[in-house]
């Protein structure tokens, strides 16, 4: 033998010792802490809507740090937060990635506020893999299979839901059938397009369509044009500043008095950007709401009702429905973490797979093989209050309904798994 008889056989007895181990004896020792990036459009045109993101996230980290930490087999890690501005610039968010990655050694990155800079950032990730869980609405395009990232999760879906939902809802439940579809002329308003047409098609009804330049200031050649169009509803996809101006001008042409105004995606900012009068008799679709006050599932307006009560004794205001969605996607991308016991961004992915469902405010959901999730609750139907009926600024809106169903989320056959 090459080796002494003894040494061999003591290799052979030590080898035979660590065959018999429990699996959790060869796991690697917990790390000292888990780092995670939060990267939110906190200046520029999402300003609006990142700050509320960020809070969400901030509470998730807090709860599980209050908890004792982040379970990692048998111990418990302390989380720790780095915190960028995107800017809502895609070339910034590509700098900042890469900071956060590379110097600031972060385990995981949660954020963004804009589809653009999601889009961006997947394509990143596929050339230098990071474990990166967006929350925003990002575009249909990226859930196709040759687009989005192996270890990107996206907890928001996509616009085309949201377009979908809207159409779906405004058919069947309130028996709309001419219909006018009035959108922003990029992405976010033409994938809901692709929806709500999804659905008209279904449904059988035919809608006209008109769309209008990014950061227009007047919508009254618009606005006027729809009233002469007489349509029993008028669907609106906008979004920021344009969403705040488009509803607010809908009220001062007096469209809103003349036809069914449906706001495809609403959101606690841009109901309180306009006067209550704007707002009032406005149907919506919201990915959540606060106030869950006479939902038909009590455990829903329950948890609801728990979550926003922290939410409100953290910040003093109550959470909006991107805060909500920043919440669940940070409590995701830590739950990644802890199944994996690792930060290896595809032992993450493949951990998150390997058990794709989760609890939230909004029921159940379950991640589906393109990296969106579908919930017990996708959206929730809301109604705008009128000044009277509300109890403080932020009293916006009753919510009416959910939309349930997997048809919410874009087929997989269209998105090139099926």
């Amino acid at each position: 033998m090459t080796f002494g008889g003894k040494k061999l056989v003591a290799a052979v007895v030590a080898a035979a010792a660590l065959m018999v181990l429990p699996l959790g004896a060869m796991a690697a020792d917990p790390p000292a802490k888990v780092k995670v990036g939060l990267m939110y459009g906190l200046t520029g045109a999402a300003s609006p809507i990142g700050p509320v993101q960020l809070d969400g996230s901030k509470l998730a980290i807090k709860e599980i740090n209050e908890a004792g930490g982040l379970q990692w087999g048998k111990a418990k890690v302390p989380v720790e937060f780095v915190v960028k501005d995107d800017e809502t610039k895609p070339d910034v968010a590509i700098r900042r990635f890469r900071e956060l990655k590379n110097v600031d050694k972060v385990d995981v990155i949660v954020g963004q506020t804009f589809a653009s800079i999601t889009g961006a950032l997947n394509k990143q990730v596929k050339r230098s893999p990071m474990a990166y869980f967006p929350v925003n609405v990002v575009a249909l395009g990226m859930f196709a299979k040759d687009e989005m990232a192996p270890t990107t999760f996206a907890v928001h879906g996509c616009a085309y839901s949201a377009g979908y939902g809207s159409a779906a809802y405004l058919v069947k439940n309130l028996k709309k059938k001419k219909i006018v579809f009035f959108g922003p002329a990029y992405a976010f308003g033409q994938d809901q397009w692709k929806g709500a047409q999804a659905a008209f098609k279904t449904l059988g009804v035919k809608a006209e369509y008109l769309e209008s330049p990014v950061g227009t200031s007047d919508f009254t050649s618009y606005l006027t044009k729809i009233i002469e169009m007489k349509p029993d509803a008028v669907m609106l996809a906008h979004w920021g500043t344009d969403a705040i101006n488009v509803l607010k001008q809908c009220y001062e042409t007096g469209l809103k008095n003349k036809t069914t105004v449906w706001f495809n995606w609403m959101t606690n900012v841009f109901g309180a950007g306009v006067p209550a009068e704007a707002l009032e008799g406005v149907y919506s679709l919201m990915s959540w709401y606060y106030d869950m006050t006479g939902f038909e599932d009590a455990a829903i307006a329950a948890q609801s009702k728990a979550f926003a009560d922290k939410f409100r004794k953290e910040y003093g205001y109550p959470p909006d429905p991107y805060s909500a969605m920043a919440y669940i996607g940070t409590k995701e991308a830590l739950r990644g973490l802890s199944l994996a016991q690792t930060n290896d961004p595809m032992k993450v992915a493949a951990a998150v797979m390997a058990n794709p469902s989760f609890e939230s405010m909004k029921g159940k959901g379950t991640w589906r093989i393109d990296h969106q999730p579908i919930f017990k609750y996708n959206a929730f139907v809301v109604k705008g209050k009128s000044a009277k009926e509300r109890k403080d600024k932020w009293d916006l809106v009753q919510v009416i309904g959910a939309y349930t169903g997997p048809d919410y989320l874009p087929s997989l056959k269209m998105l090139g798994y099926k």
